[in-house]
C-alpha cells in the first residue's frame, strides 16, 4: 500500500511539472534592425525629410572647420540658372528641414526671421517675418548655408554648401539628387508640381 501511494504521489508531481521555453534574448543586431525599420518608416511619410537629412549630413561628414564654434544661418536654395533672388516651395520646404536636421547634429543655428516681439492678430499670433525692417541688423552669424537648385527630367539635384559670412571660405559642401516622386511631396503647393517633365 505505501509503495502505490509512493508512486501515485510521484505521477502526481511528475505530471504537475511543465517545461517553460527558455527566454528569448533580444541581440543588439535586433534591436538596431528594428530601430533602423522604424526611422525609414518615418522617411516615407509625405513631406520626406530624407534628402535634407542627407545634406546634413554630408555638411557635418565634410567640413574643414569644427562646426561645434559655427554660428550658423539657413537660407533658400535658388535656381541654379536664376537671379539669385527667387526661391521655389521646395526650397523653402528644405530650408526648414535643414534647421532641424542641422540642429539635431548639434549645429547652432539662428533663425534670422524671428523678431523680438509678437505681433498678435486676429488671423493668428505671429513671431517671424519677411519683412527686413523688423529684423536685428546684427546677428552673431558666422556661416550661412547657401545653395542651388538644377532642375532635371528626372529630379531635383540639390548643391548646398556652409560659407564663412566674412571671408567666403567654403567650409563645407553637400550634393542630393531628389527624385520627382519626392519632389512633389516636398512641395508645398497643393500638389501643383514644382518642376513640369520636358516635351
Amino acid at each position: 500500500m505505501k509503495l502505490f501511494i509512493l508512486l501515485s504521489f510521484t505521477a502526481l508531481s511528475l505530471g504537475a511539472c511543465t517545461v517553460l521555453p527558455a527566454k528569448h534574448e533580444v541581440t543588439q543586431t535586433e534591436v538596431s534592425k528594428e530601430d533602423k525599420a522604424a526611422a525609414e518608416e518615418i522617411y516615407t511619410q509625405p513631406y520626406s525629410a530624407r534628402y535634407s537629412a542627407e545634406l546634413a549630413e554630408q555638411l557635418v561628414k565634410n567640413a574643414s572647420i569644427r562646426l561645434n564654434s559655427a554660428k550658423v544661418g539657413i537660407t533658400n536654395l535658388v535656381g541654379v540658372t536664376g537671379q539669385y533672388d527667387k526661391s521655389s516651395p521646395l526650397s523653402m520646404v528644405l530650408s526648414e528641414q535643414l534647421v532641424q536636421e542641422l540642429h539635431s547634429r548639434e549645429l547652432s543655428v539662428l533663425d534670422f526671421k524671428a523678431t523680438d516681439f509678437i505681433r498678435v492678430t486676429p488671423k493668428g499670433d505671429f513671431a517671424l517675418t519677411r519683412d527686413y525692417l523688423e529684423l536685428d541688423e546684427i546677428m552673431p552669424i558666422t556661416h550661412v548655408l547657401v545653395g542651388t537648385l538644377s532642375h532635371h527630367r528626372d529630379g531635383v539635384m540639390a548643391n548646398a554648401r556652409l560659407v564663412n559670412i566674412n571671408t567666403k571660405e567654403v567650409a563645407s559642401v553637400a550634393q542630393v539628387f531628389i527624385p520627382e516622386s519626392a519632389v512633389r511631396q516636398l512641395d508645398e503647393n497643393y500638389g501643383q508640381p514644382v518642376l513640369r517633365k520636358a516635351p
